[in-house]
């Protein structure tokens, strides 16, 4: 058991640490990064609300790099646009991973010590970004497909737009085999007004989450199967007795596999699994699926793919059933990105989503949207 406050001030005196070392370091490179990502939606869906949408990430990155092994990582951002998948299409799993609505202020912030085969971060961090991860799934705009809805609905996980304190690692073990883990605070910083903070301190209440996540490379490297498994060990409502019960578990896996490839042409596949501890999770299992294929357009860097997502609810618990009045949500998206100089891609994909509802029916909404990737 980790005593409270014990995490959070080893990662302080880290960093504090880090920063002397810095303070008399000769071999200093100060890296710095902004990005906008954006896009212009519509939607059928019947519900009250604005047929279309604009919203927008706009992401600046800063990297302090001491030699080849240290760096301090510090990222600022600012939201904006609605959040039509909550408030007015009514989409579970979240349509567009840009939707955040108006925020302003901290991405992750976090001290690296990185070497060949192995890597160690201390600081705020989205859980998103060295687990869950897909490389074929990345193309696609909804959200499931970039982490399942079972390890963010229901369970306070740290991703975008929030994140969390922690410390997470990962070695390889010989050629085919990488362990990553991690150590996240139970609660992610919480937003104050529009504001995304910093938050150091941990509460015991709030408990904490553990993840591993073994990584196995086959095939050359053209085959790699993730194979994760996740707990938070805070307390949660148990469906059956309407109990507080403390720790929610669940494992998962993503597949990646090219199966094809000539030249700069390559064919992929993906697969997503997530199942969780039944009684205290809102959703029952999800799972995702989809192919993706790499410059089969001539000219310039492009990708094609279509992908399937389900997630299933715990519906024959009541409180479940008066919380979403949903069975099960499935998802279909087609997606093209298209390169057109190093600093801009565009990107127009269409979704429809089969929405399972309870006590009342309604059209399955259909989303068009046409997303921009600019580096500055």
């Amino acid at each position: 058991m980790i005593k409270r406050g014990w995490f959070s001030h080893t990662v302080k005196i880290a960093l504090l640490l880090l920063l002397s070392v810095y303070a008399t370091a000769q071999d200093l490179k100060l890296i710095n990064q902004t990005s906008y990502y954006t896009e212009i939606l519509t939607h059928t869906s019947d519900n009250e609300g604005q047929e279309a949408h604009f919203i927008g990430w706009l992401l600046n990155t800063t990297a302090l790099k001491l030699g080849e092994k240290h760096s301090l990582n510090m990222g600022l951002m600012v939201t904006h646009g609605g959040n039509p998948s909550a408030n007015i299409v009514g989409d579970l799993q979240t349509f567009s991973n840009l939707e955040a609505g108006t925020l302003y202020g901290f991405d992750e912030i976090y001290y690296e010590y990185k070497t060949k085969g192995f890597w160690l971060k201390l600081g705020q961090q989205d859980l998103n970004t060295d687990f869950f991860v897909s490389e074929n799934a990345l193309l696609f705009a909804h959200s499931s497909f970039g982490i399942d809805p079972v390890a963010t609905i229901g369970m306070p996980a740290p991703t975008y737009p929030v994140t969390a304190i922690s410390m997470t690692a990962s070695i390889d073990i010989g050629d085919h085999l990488k362990f990553k883990a991690g150590i996240f605070d139970g609660q992610f910083a919480n937003i104050k007004n529009n504001f995304l903070p910093i938050n150091w301190n941990l509460n015991k209440d709030e408990a904490m989450l553990y993840i591993v996540e073994p990584e196995f490379n086959f095939l050359g490297g053209k085959l790699v199967q993730k194979i994760g498994f996740f707990h938070h060990s805070g307390l949660f409502i148990n469906r059956e007795t309407q109990n507080l019960s403390r720790g929610l578990s669940a494992f998962y896996l993503v597949s990646d596999f090219q199966f094809f490839e000539k030249g700069t042409k390559t064919a992929n596949l993906f697969l997503q699994f997530d199942k969780s501890t039944k009684s205290v999770s809102d959703l029952n299992y999800y799972y995702g699926f989809g192919f993706q294929l790499t410059n089969y357009v001539k000219g310039k860097p492009n990708q094609i793919g279509l992908a399937i997502g389900h997630a299933e609810l715990n519906d024959e618990f009541v409180s479940v059933r008066d919380a979403y009045n949903l069975t099960s949500e499935t998802i279909i998206e087609l997606n093209y990105k298209q390169e057109f100089t190093p600093w801009l891609i565009v990107q127009p994909y269409f979704q429809w989503i089969g929405i399972n509802e309870i006590t009342k029916s309604q059209k399955n909404p259909i989303i068009i949207a046409l997303r921009a990737y600019i580096q500055f």
